[in-house]
C-alpha cells in the first residue's frame, strides 16, 4: 500500500529539518570542513553538540548559507558578523539590536557602493584620456 502523499511530504520535511552532522552540513551547503570550523572558532556559527559531535539544524545551515553569500560579495568576517546580527542570526559576542545591526550593515553596503562608484568614475576618466591619446596618435 502506498503512503499518502501528504504523509510522505511531511516525512521529507521532518528529514530535511533533522540536525545534520558536519560532513552532511558541508555537502548540503557546499562549504569545506575547514571553513565551517573556522567560522565556529570565530563564533560566527554555533552548532549544537550531540554526544560530542557537531550538529547543524536549520538555523545553523541558514547561517552558513548567509556566510557564503556575504563572503562571495567580498565582505570581511566582521561585516559578516554585523550582517548576521542584523538578520537575527545567533553568533557569539555581544548581542546587538537587530534593527541597529541591520542599519549598520546597510550603511556598510552603501559606503561600499559609493566607493565602487568613485572607482568607476576614475576608471572612465582614465579610459577617456587613453582613448583620446590613442586617437591623437600618442602613446598612453
Amino acid at each position: 500500500m502506498a503512503v499518502p502523499k501528504h504523509r510522505a511530504e511531511r516525512a521529507g520535511q521532518a528529514q530535511a529539518s533533522a540536525p545534520l552532522g558536519i560532513s552532511e552540513a558541508c555537502r548540503r551547503v557546499g562549504i569545506t570542513l575547514r571553513a565551517i570550523r573556522h567560522y565556529e572558532s570565530l563564533g560566527l556559527v554555533l552548532p549544537q553538540r550531540m554526544g560530542g559531535a557537531r550538529v547543524y539544524g536549520a538555523a545553523e545551515l541558514r547561517t552558513l548559507e548567509l556566510l557564503q553569500r556575504f563572503q562571495a560579495l567580498g565582505f570581511s568576517l566582521q561585516e559578516c558578523r554585523i550582517g548576521l546580527h542584523g538578520l537575527g542570526q545567533p553568533t557569539s559576542g555581544p548581542p546587538t539590536d537587530p534593527g541597529t545591526g541591520l542599519q549598520a550593515f546597510v550603511d556598510s553596503l552603501q559606503h561600499r557602493r559609493d566607493a565602487i562608484g568613485s572607482m568607476l568614475a576614475e576608471l572612465r576618466v582614465i579610459r577617456d584620456a587613453a582613448s583620446a591619446a590613442l586617437a591623437a596618435g600618442e602613446r598612453c
